[in-house]
């Protein structure tokens, strides 16, 4: 069973229940395939744009950062699961109503241009670990000069002892609720074979 099998299950899910049809299907209509911004886009058998989640949770990971910081008007659905055994049980759907007055609260100072800079000292990071090693304490100080701490959206550069060069963000459930952006919260129950992640030492 795939890394992201529970993820692509809630995607399907969700994605059956707004448009009709399964991920698959619906991927093939859109012009950019699965690579596309949105999961399910505003004017392709929706009304309204979507991105669709998972998360074990509070923490809410949000993908590629300059995307993200481009999008400004979509619907934010999060399943969130509990692992028993080797089943994720999905227990509780939020949908929040991310709109254009919500910027400054998501992302504060952080604007596009600050962020690609950012990213395009990521990506050239050269491989391996020593650069991985040697970079550290500029990466973590450049991601505070950049980051702003009173915004809800946080940035986590992902640089490992390989290939690994990019600049991903979250979100946390809780500050999204108290923030004042409209959502509401659905109980589900959906279960999907999906065993515990194993990290090699």
């Amino acid at each position: 069973m795939e890394v992201q099998a529970h993820g692509n299950y809630y995607e399907d899910l969700k994605t059956r229940q707004i448009t009709g049809l399964g991920k698959a299907e619906y991927d093939a209509l859109k012009e950019n395939g699965y690579t596309s911004g949105m999961d399910i886009m505003k004017g392709l058998l929706s009304i309204s744009d979507y991105s669709i989640k998972t998360a074990k949770g509070n923490k809410v990971d949000c993908g590629d950062v300059l995307r993200r910081r481009e999008e400004q008007n979509y619907n934010l659905v999060v399943g969130v699961y509990s692992q028993c055994d080797d089943y994720k049980v999905f227990h509780t759907e939020y949908t929040f109503f991310i709109r254009p007055e919500h910027e400054s609260m998501l992302w504060g100072k952080m604007n596009y241009n600050q962020l690609a800079e950012y990213v395009n000292y990521i990506k050239n990071i050269p491989a391996g670990k020593r650069a991985q090693q040697e970079t550290k304490t500029e990466r973590t100080v450049l991601k505070n000069c950049i980051e702003d701490k009173n915004a809800l959206i946080k940035i986590h550069p992902k640089v490992d002892s390989k290939k690994q060069r990019r600049v991903q963000c979250s979100l946390k459930i809780s500050e999204l609720m108290t923030s004042g952006i409209e959502y509401k919260v659905t109980a589900i129950r959906e279960f999907v074979q999906s065993p515990s992640r194993k990290f090699n030492k």
